[in-house]
């Protein structure tokens, strides 16, 4: 399935890219950021083209009503290797274990949201999968099934990007 935003919830998920853009000096944004609406128990894809002589870093934001749940697996298109296979959140949250959990530093005075490096030394494609579990659901009660629920909510991609040293 596409990463394709809903239209009822669309201007709320392009509001995420903007709401969670930091300033990470060399970096910059880059146009390829994205948020979009997604619902649980689906599995998206979405493909981010590298360029050699750059260098680039991902963070990833979703909803709350996603509970950090989302397991993500990036693959470099070219190689078909696996370079990130993570889940949302860990117990522990320590740096590399997960790729929505923030930790607060205590010997840093800091709180760190997760992010991730890439330095391509040739171009090429990396292909991001999210996938979001069922959403938990009601007992039955004397029998009666209750409907399935669905969670509904935003999950965006930022993504930054710089010269490589020692480019121009």
């Amino acid at each position: 399935m596409a990463l394709v935003p809903f239209v009822a919830e669309a201007q709320s998920c392009a509001e995420q890219v903007e709401l969670h853009k930091r300033i990470l000096k060399p970096y910059q944004l880059n146009d390829m950021s994205k948020s979009a609406v997604c619902v649980s128990g689906n599995t998206y894809e979405f493909k981010i083209p590298l360029t050699k002589g750059r260098d680039y870093r991902l963070q990833f934001y979703a909803a709350a009503v996603f509970n950090n749940k989302i397991d993500f697996t990036i693959i470099d298109e070219s190689t078909h290797e696996t370079v990130l296979n993570l889940p949302g959140e860990t117990f522990d949250r320590k740096v590399g274990t997960c790729v929505l959990a923030s930790w607060y530093d205590e010997d840093a005075d800091k709180e760190y949201t997760p992010y991730f490096d890439f330095y391509p030394p040739t171009s090429t494609t990396l292909k991001v999968i999210m996938e979001i579990p069922d959403a938990p659901q009601d007992a039955a009660v004397n029998g009666v099934v209750p409907p399935k629920k669905f969670n509904r909510g935003c999950v965006t991609i930022v993504l930054y990007d710089k010269a490589a040293d020692g480019t121009w």
